[in-house]
């Protein structure tokens, strides 16, 4: 089932992207990206998105493969957007 990202998340998708398709042997670049990721989920975090949402969020994007990370953030996203709606 093909679910869209939220809004919120282009660069950590961009970031997680560039992360699984660097070569192994540029560390250099993967803690470059791994920093930007960082910072990315501080603003996030400052701007008002949840904690765990953006946890299970990073979780899933990994490692794209691993469906029950990509099942509980589904959920997760989904219980906040049912919550934010009433």
């Amino acid at each position: 089932m093909f679910y869209r990202y939220p809004n919120w998340a282009h660069y950590l998708l961009n970031h997680y992207w560039h992360i699984r398709n660097i070569r192994k042997i540029d560390a250099t670049q993967r803690r470059k990206r791994y920093r930007l990721i960082a910072m990315e989920k501080k603003r996030l975090l400052e701007a008002g998105v949840d904690a765990e949402t953006i946890r299970l969020l990073c979780r899933h994007l990994v490692n794209l493969r691993n469906s029950q990370a990509e099942t509980r953030f589904w959920n997760e996203h989904h219980k906040k957007l049912q919550k934010s709606l009433f």
